[in-house]
């Protein structure tokens, strides 16, 4: 995989599809939080169900892999109204989820305000896994934010979660390493690197790369400066 990485040697950027993660070893990352690229076609519940299922199946798997034992999966998810009802994304996500080996310990709510859109994605779910037989204590507080999409980079292609949620979630999670499979413009990375904690992030997509690259002031990283096929994972 190409990658990139920042002027301390905390951050690394794959570029890459997270079905496949070859380069990051078994057990090395302590929280994923992620937003999947959200359905936006078809309508009705067969729909959306094939859509959480290729999520579970196809993503869920590798994310097992490299997952600790005792680590977090946060995966921020909106809904959407088909024309005809709401899809109940959240339902079927940790439904399949659950199929795969999981076990839903925690779920909150942002809600866009004020939103952009008649329908579409003005509620966001916040579902926190673990792996089966695993278990988190709930958060002392309620998960729930009332918060307008903010503002991104230009070039991106998609919005971002609001950054003091993705504070809040890695606050409640384990301490280690934070991956985010569908990085997109970087705001994962940005508050991770905030935090002082290191992470990774992976997208396919060569243009959100770029945009990522720049605000997060990565430098690509020369094949003859690798040492290992194997990613060294940031501490």
């Amino acid at each position: 995989m190409v990658r990139y990485r920042s002027a301390d040697g905390k951050g690394v950027l794959l570029v890459g599809d997270s079905r496949s993660l070859p380069t990051i070893p078994n057990r090395s990352v302590a929280v994923i939080l992620t937003s999947p690229l959200y359905w936006i076609r078809g309508r009705g519940r067969q729909s959306v169900s094939r859509y959480a299922k290729r999520l579970a199946l196809e993503y869920g798997r590798e994310w097992r892999r490299v997952l600790s034992s005792d680590g977090d999966l946060w995966i921020v998810i909106g809904d959407r109204h088909d024309g005809r009802e709401w899809a109940g994304m959240d339902g079927l996500v940790a439904d399949w989820f659950r199929r795969t080996g999981w076990s839903l310990q925690a779920k909150g709510l942002w809600a866009e305000h004020p939103s952009r859109a008649r329908w579409d994605d003005r509620v966001n779910y916040l579902l926190r896994f673990k792996k089966a037989g695993r278990r988190s204590l709930p958060p002392k507080t309620t998960l729930c934010w009332r918060l307008p999409i903010p503002w991104s980079p230009r070039g991106s292609l998609w919005d971002a979660t609001p950054p003091p949620v993705v504070r809040a979630l890695l606050a409640l999670s384990a301490e280690g390493t934070v991956l985010d499979p569908f990085f997109g413009s970087g705001i994962v990375g940005v508050v991770a690197a905030r935090m002082g904690r290191p992470w990774i992030g992976v997208e396919r997509d060569l243009s959100q790369v770029r945009v990522a690259a720049r605000r997060l002031r990565l430098t690509r990283v020369r094949p003859e400066q690798t040492r290992s096929p194997r990613t060294s994972v940031p501490r």
